[in-house]
């Protein structure tokens, strides 16, 4: 085994994954530091995912060299990368509900006091012991006996990575760790990174948030196309510098701008109730109003009811109450008749609800205009006019494609979404539901269709924006109601002034 003369922790040179045509990573070098944070930032689909399966041992390269404290290694699956202390915090966590904490810390991993035959019992209080010891370690409260289904989800982080530090790794890499926490749990998690920072542990933070970078990281690289285009310390380079790599160019600002007024009242929700199916959230009582002019925020824990709510004002989900749109009861209206009234919604699950993947890209964007001139005259379809108008609303949002008859599933998923977003507004809508309208989309792209939003607000549109992001929630809406539990426990007006209020009612659920 050749060693490197850099005693770096965990070392990538060069590497290299093609899938069939695509280079998914090509050239790609990081390195990782004991006791530093080392954030990976790039657009959706530039390549994080591939490295860090790389790292992983999820796959393998086809080129390139892995380094572990200098000596270089072959991770054929994760169980080689693990035994070399490298092991990953996923997004979807990798714990058994009904088994309470301690028993998933030691899942897979049980200390044995005997063992007789093919029995063996386990020893719990050594486990105990252990996962305390690590949990004081690195300063976070575990109650050991809660059953995971009602831990906080950044408990079940914490535990992720406590299982991890047990199993003795000494390089953690994280995957978006911060995407469905409040902001007083992304607070106790950087605390505890911290923690782990100063304690010698290497930490490969994987983030599309700048401002988290810029607060938590020692060191920034930005992947783009699958290449390392940037790397700095953190302390000698700035935010806008990290998005002109990422964006590779300059990045086009929006400012926030001063929200109108709200007129009118256009949609009204009373007291909507909705039972729970196949564990979904229960809704209870809930009662909103969102004026013309108006973009009403929705903020939550992810998991809260918030897409409960979208589906039963989009008719995809049976519900008691009443929803009217300028007076008009839409509570009997199927998902079909409430578009026709003037609803539009972007799902947040756009392969599934949001897009035909197998039908093409023009199709797919023009769906729902498809039975009305000129596209369609007498039942006849008029391709010529389907392609020009299929062609005006990709390119109204930039969408990068190659022809309009390919499959949807050939665009990345940042230009899946803003295909999503052309065709819903297209048709002049008078309410838009949104429901993480930017999820997947590049820093260019999110200017563009936060401007969108803004200019359907100014030309007197409702907007119901539902975001697990808390920033473009305060940058974008008038007001932002709080859902809690599956109800709405508070509205909060000028959001940007009361971001602490939020965060403490999206936790507790205090009435504002």
């Amino acid at each position: 085994m050749r060693a490197l003369p850099s005693p770096a922790g965990l070392q990538a040179v060069g590497l290299r994954k093609i899938y069939g045509s695509v280079v998914a990573n090509r050239n790609m070098s990081i390195a990782t530091q004991a006791g530093s944070i080392h954030a990976v930032v790039g657009e959706n689909g530039a390549g994080k995912s591939t490295l860090m399966r790389l790292l992983q041992g999820v796959e393998r390269p086809d080129g390139g060299e892995i380094f572990v404290d200098g000596v270089r290694v072959d991770f054929t699956n994760p169980g080689d990368a693990l035994r070399h202390g490298i092991g990953m915090v996923h997004q979807e966590f990798m714990i058994a509900p009904d088994l309470s904490l301690l028993e998933n810390l030691v899942l897979g991993e049980e200390p044995v006091k005997r063992s007789w035959g093919p029995l063996s019992w386990i020893d719990w209080p050594t486990a105990r012991t252990q996962g305390q010891a690590l949990a004081d370690q690195i300063g976070a409260l575990i109650d050991w006996d809660q059953r995971a289904a009602n831990a906080p989800v950044h408990i079940l982080q914490f535990v992720e990575i406590i299982r991890l530090l047990r199993r003795g790794c000494r390089t953690l890499i994280l995957d978006e760790p911060t995407a469905v926490l409040a902001p007083v749990q992304v607070d106790e998690l950087f605390a505890l990174l911290r923690n782990l920072r100063t304690q010698g542990t290497a930490l490969l933070f994987i983030s599309h948030k700048i401002g988290e970078v810029m607060a938590l990281a020692d060191e920034v690289t930005v992947i783009r196309q699958g290449e390392t285009v940037f790397h700095s310390s953190v302390a000698e380079c700035t935010a806008d510098e990290i998005s002109r790599h990422i964006v590779n160019g300059e990045l086009h600002h929006v400012a926030n701008d001063e929200a109108p007024q709200p007129q009118s009242e256009l949609l009204s929700i009373a007291s909507l109730n909705a039972r729970s199916v196949n564990r979904s959230h229960t809704l209870h009582n809930i009662s909103l109003t969102i004026g013309s002019g108006e973009i009403l925020g929705i903020a939550g824990v992810a998991g809260n009811g918030q897409n409960e709510l979208v589906e039963c004002l989009v008719g995809l989900r049976p519900s008691s109450g009443l929803v009217t749109l300028n007076g008009i009861a839409l509570s009997a209206l199927n998902p079909s008749q409430r578009r026709r009234h003037g609803i539009a919604y972007i799902s947040a699950d756009r392969r599934h609800e949001g897009l035909s993947m197998q039908a093409s890209i023009e199709t797919n964007v023009v769906a729902g205009s498809h039975r009305t001139s000129p596209i369609s005259h007498g039942g006849w379809l008029n391709r010529a006019a389907m392609r020009k108008i299929a062609k005006d609303r990709l390119q109204a949002l930039d969408v990068k494609y190659d022809r309009p008859s390919d499959p949807v599933s050939t665009l990345s998923g940042g230009n899946q979404q803003k295909l999503v977003f052309a065709r819903e507004i297209a048709t002049s809508p008078q309410v838009l539901i949104a429901s993480q309208p930017t999820r997947g989309v590049d820093l260019n792209g999110i200017a563009a269709i936060h401007q969108l939003i803004r200019d359907f607000r100014d030309g007197g549109g409702a907007v119901l924006l539902i975001s697990e992001e808390l920033d473009e929630l305060i940058a974008l809406s008038t007001r932002v109601a709080v859902i809690a539990d599956g109800t709405i426990v508070g509205t909060v007006k000028a959001p940007a002034s009361n971001l602490p209020l939020i965060g403490r009612m999206m936790l507790q659920g205090a009435a504002a």
